[in-house]
């Protein structure tokens, strides 16, 4: 497919683009298994195809292997032929569920399937309802409760009615799920109805629980700093102003000296513009308004953004963001209980949607979850990473959770992909260790968890028991609001346009960040100072974050450059990335991107898998997650097929042009955006730049390029900054488009597709 590239100026931008090109895709090597969470497994090699003269029946469940890597056309086939595709499971496989009775052998017929076969009941079944691989049962309490997952286009409230006729008590219909308690017993029954995707054990709900305001800003220093120079942001103006965060917990205490406002008073639900510190407090279902039990919630916003200056205090105890306000959803019951589904998709809306606010906050943390089956994807990873991919904007960080042990302990929701999963160092001089009881990883596929650190050991914040009250306490808890403050930090940084320079520029403010640029820039910012063993590990995952080492100021000569791409690249596709390097500092480059969300019980989580190959001036090449001792190591044979974060790290690179490439290698859906950030002694970030107000640095163009495919249906529209639209691009069926020449300025742009939502964004053309 030939493709067209239109190259413009992408405020704060510092990685040249290169068009969109194509590539063979080979099949991955162990496709032929297909795994299932529980630990069953089907072998397409040995395991029979359908009798001949068998239908795929309305309705049904099908497994559909595949040859290679999915490709869009495929999946065009398959839905023309009456199969449509329902989920993708790693790999090569698809489940398709028939709108109509379909002969198998048309099916087994199509050049890109090598197999088939009906979807059994046993593997829609959680591993706590049946350990397939050990053969023994693993049945739960009598009257345990349950929740299941129905598949696209199936009634939920049809499953909850059959639910009920068979003697079960259904307590919630939410979305896609149903929970309820029904025989234990007799539970594997419920995964005979073709409607049913998957089936769990419900889990009670836990909480994950001076010196982390310094460690978030500048690190790990054997001693203590003082005020100034161990809190560089805050002496530079950024504390988080203008900016809003959402927090869930078990409740706030309101009239705590970190939060609260004598002129605008909360005692109850609502929102408070006018409030200094928290614009809204939410109360989700069954969830009463306050802070009871263990004030758990009251400790984790202080630590985020809790500012008890109006009381006449001392900055020693603020939050990490003690000038950022929060957008707050209690979840905790009148007793400290917390009462939020098992499917997140509401609870994630009720801030995403930030009804009431102009607008929509785009970050959200919070520190608590479920212990039991550690470390699989269910159905709390699968629906939080279905809005993630919803709003690739919306960045959600997560506890790790505090269960100690060697391997596998990390809890639900934090192991989802599109999450940024936040574990626990020590704090102040001894951030440089890991704290025993931060929960390990990697996931049950051996993606890398967790996905950084942030202090969590004697972190002083606040007591909810009385408003002048201040409590010392340790726990993941207290990691993730920190994690979560310092990215609200750098949020301003480019929201005041102080990208690159350090210096406010209301030109180059930068407002739109996507989720996938957040969670490359943060593990680009990890410091592997921390623990013992080499990085990436199970215990520290990339390190712990240091957001100062990506937020350049005058005099420094660190550098960031990134690259966020909305439309992203298919199957067989790559697109190309060059920077420059001026000096050796070692360089960390990461690509991270949103995928769209696995079944739940997925063995192997991933569904869209991009790949980055790294070459250096010399031909050298890296590829992602591929380590010796904490470090790339040149031209390796494999590549990464399970994280969506892939990392190069070079220690004494080359100075010159390097060339990064982010390849599709297998792409469901039928585009996936993602970014790139690169953290080095790059060329054009450095001292004396903050003084050249006049030019843009020849050395270091800020460039992205759009690439159109050359087939009809695409359109890019430009607009002026008032909104009235300079031109517009459609692609025709033949010949490349006719592209007008933009004068210098500031301009809004529009790309979109007749199948895709549109992606908007901000033009600054500079000559």
């Amino acid at each position: 497919m030939s493709e067209l590239a239109l190259v413009v100026l992408l405020l704060g931008t510092f990685l040249r683009v290169g068009t969109v090109g194509s590539r063979a895709t080979e099949p991955y090597a162990d496709a032929a298994v297909i795994r299932f969470a529980n630990g069953m497994n089907i072998d397409t090699r040995v395991t029979p195809l359908p009798e001949p003269g068998s239908h795929l029946e309305t309705g049904t469940c099908w497994l559909v292997h595949l040859t290679g890597p999915v490709r869009q056309e495929w999946l065009a086939k398959l839905r023309r032929l009456g199969a449509d595709p329902v989920c993708y499971l790693a790999y090569q496989t698809l489940v398709c569920r028939p709108w109509r009775d379909i002969p198998a052998s048309e099916v087994r017929g199509l050049d890109f399937v090598d197999w088939l076969g009906p979807l059994p009941a046993a593997a829609k079944l959680a591993p706590e309802l049946t350990a397939f691989a050990t053969g023994s049962s693993l049945i739960p309490h009598p009257s345990s409760l349950f929740i299941l997952s129905v598949w696209p286009g199936c009634d939920p409230n049809a499953v909850a009615l059959a639910i009920t006729s068979a003697g079960g008590e259904v307590t919630k219909v939410a979305g896609h799920s149903v929970r309820f308690r029904f025989d234990a017993s007799r539970v594997s029954e419920l995964a005979e109805m073709e409607a049913v995707a998957w089936i769990q054990e419900c889990s009670p709900a836990r909480s994950f629980n001076r010196d982390v305001q310094w460690v978030m800003q500048i690190g790990w220093r054997p001693e203590r700093p003082d005020e100034i120079t161990g809190r560089p942001l805050w002496q530079h103006g950024i504390r988080g102003q203008n900016m809003v965060v959402g927090l869930f917990d078990t409740g706030i205490s309101t009239e705590h000296d970190m939060f609260i406002d004598s002129s605008v008073p909360i005692t109850a639900p609502g929102l408070f513009p006018g409030h200094r510190k928290i614009v809204a407090y939410k109360l989700y279902e069954g969830a009463a308004f306050g802070d009871a039990g263990s004030h758990h919630g009251t400790a984790v916003a202080g630590t985020l953004c809790g500012n008890d200056s109006v009381a006449g205090n001392a900055s020693d105890l603020d939050g990490v963001a003690p000038d950022c306000r929060l957008y707050f959803v209690d979840e905790g019951s009148a007793f400290g209980f917390h009462v939020f589904d098992t499917d997140f998709t509401a609870l994630l809306d009720s801030v995403r949607l930030s009804n009431g606010l102009i607008e929509p906050v785009r970050q959200v943390s919070g520190s608590f979850g479920t212990e039991e089956s550690l470390s699989y994807y269910r159905i709390e990873e699968s629906s939080v990473d279905a809005v993630c991919w919803k709003d690739k904007q919306f960045l959600v960080l997560w506890a790790a959770a505090n269960r100690r042990g060697p391997r596998y302990n990390i809890g639900h929701p934090a192991v989802a992909k599109n999450v940024l999963t936040v574990g626990a160092c020590h704090n102040g001089t001894q951030s440089n260790s890991v704290w025993f009881q931060s929960s390990r990883g990697p996931c049950r596929d051996e993606r890398i968890k967790p996905d950084i650190l942030a202090p969590g050991v004697d972190v002083a914040t606040a007591d909810g028991r009385a408003p002048h009250s201040y409590v010392t306490s340790s726990g993941t808890s207290l990691s993730a609001p920190a994690a979560s403050g310092a990215l609200m930090l750098l949020r301003q940084y480019f929201a005041e346009g102080r990208y690159p320079t350090g210096t406010p520029d209301s030109a180059r403010r930068i407002t739109q960040l996507s989720s996938a640029l957040m969670r490359a820039m943060a593990v680009a910012a990890a410091d592997s100072n921390v623990g013992d063993e080499y990085m990436p590990n199970d215990a520290a995952g990339w390190g712990r974050l240091d957001v100062s080492t990506i937020m350049h100021f005058p005099g420094d000569s660190n550098g960031l450059a990134f690259g966020d791409q909305p439309v992203g690249v298919a199957t067989g596709q790559d697109m190309t990335f060059q920077f420059e390097l001026a000096g050796r500092a070692p360089i960390h480059v990461v690509l991270a991107w949103t995928d769209t969300a696995a079944a739940p019980g997925a063995a192997i989580a991933i569904v869209n898998d991009l790949d980055l190959e790294l070459t250096s001036p010399d031909g050298n090449h890296y590829r992602g997650n591929q380590f010796y001792r904490g470090w790339s190591w040149t031209n390796p044979p494999d590549w990464d097929s399970r994280n969506v974060v892939e990392v190069c790290r070079v220690p004494h690179p080359l100075t010159g042009r390097w060339t990064a490439r982010v390849i599709g290698r297998n792409v469901y859906t039928p585009l996936q955006p993602f970014a790139v950030a690169v953290r080095g002694g790059i060329a054009g970030i450095g001292p004396g730049v903050a003084e050249s107000d006049t030019a843009v640095p020849r050395r270091a163009v800020p460039r992205t390029a759009f690439a159109l495919p050359h087939r009809p249906g695409w359109n890019l529209a430009v607009f002026a900054i008032d909104g009235r639209q300079v031109f517009e691009v459609l692609v025709p069926r033949s010949g490349p488009p006719q592209l007008p020449l933009l004068s210098p300025g500031v301009y809004l742009y529009r790309l979109s597709s007749g199948n895709l939502p549109p992606e908007t964004g901000k033009l600054v053309i500079a000559r």
